[in-house]
C-alpha cells in the first residue's frame, strides 16, 4: 500500500524573501549614520601620503638621484619629480606623477601640531618651495632634505578626523600620528 505523499515544502516564498529584505534594510538604515566615514578616509588618505613618501625615498636610494615631493594643496595631490640632474627642479625629460588625495581628505591646518603650533598644513625648518609648492627632497642616501611634518584631516559631522606625518630628516624614516582627545599619538601600521 502506498502512502501519500506528504506535501514537503522545499525553499521560501516570494513574500518571505521580501520579509527579509525589509528587515535587513531597516537594521542597516538604523546602523549606517552611526558610521564614521571620515576617520577612514584621513586613515586612507595618510597611507596615501606615507606611501608616497617612502616610495620616493626608496626611489632616490636605488636609482642615486634626488626625488622631489610637493604638496599641492589646492588640488590636494602630491607630485613626485625624478630630478635626474639633482638641481631640484623641475626640468624637461624629468619623469612627473601626480599623487592625488581621496575624496574628502585635505591637507588642512591644525590648531596644535605634533612639536606645537604650526602656521601651514606642510611644516618643517628646511621646507622649500617648488613651482610654489612646499616641497621635501629625498637625497640619494635616503635622508630626506628636510625636517617635514604633513597634516592632513577629513570632516565628519562632528568635527574633522585629524592626522599627521612626520619625516625624520636623517633618515628619511616616516611615522604617522592620529589626533586623539586633544593631543597626538603615534599610530600603529
Amino acid at each position: 500500500m502506498r502512502h501519500p505523499q506528504r506535501n514537503l515544502r522545499r525553499g521560501v516564498t516570494l513574500v518571505e524573501m521580501m520579509i527579509v529584505v525589509v528587515l535587513l534594510s531597516l537594521v542597516s538604515a538604523l546602523a549606517l549614520p552611526k558610521i564614521n566615514l571620515a576617520q577612514f578616509r584621513s586613515d586612507d588618505a595618510v597611507r596615501a601620503v606615507r606611501t608616497t613618501l617612502q616610495t620616493a625615498q626608496r626611489l632616490a636610494i636605488t636609482r642615486q638621484y634626488n626625488v622631489i615631493v610637493s604638496f599641492d594643496t589646492v588640488q590636494q595631490r602630491m607630485r613626485i619629480v625624478e630630478d635626474l640632474n639633482n638641481n631640484n627642479a623641475v626640468d624637461a625629460g624629468e619623469r612627473v606623477r601626480w599623487v592625488p588625495l581621496d575624496n574628502g581628505a585635505r591637507f588642512a591646518t591644525p590648531a596644535t601640531g605634533i612639536n606645537g603650533g604650526v602656521g601651514s598644513a606642510i611644516v618643517g625648518p628646511g621646507v622649500i618651495s617648488v613651482n610654489s609648492m612646499p616641497t621635501v627632497v629625498f637625497l640619494r642616501s635616503g635622508s630626506s632634505s628636510s625636517y617635514v611634518e604633513v597634516y592632513l584631516a577629513a570632516s565628519a559631522r562632528e568635527g574633522s578626523e585629524w592626522r599627521a606625518v612626520q619625516v625624520t630628516q636623517s633618515t628619511g624614516r616616516t611615522v604617522w600620528y592620529r589626533w586623539l582627545t586633544s593631543t597626538w599619538t603615534k599610530a600603529s601600521v
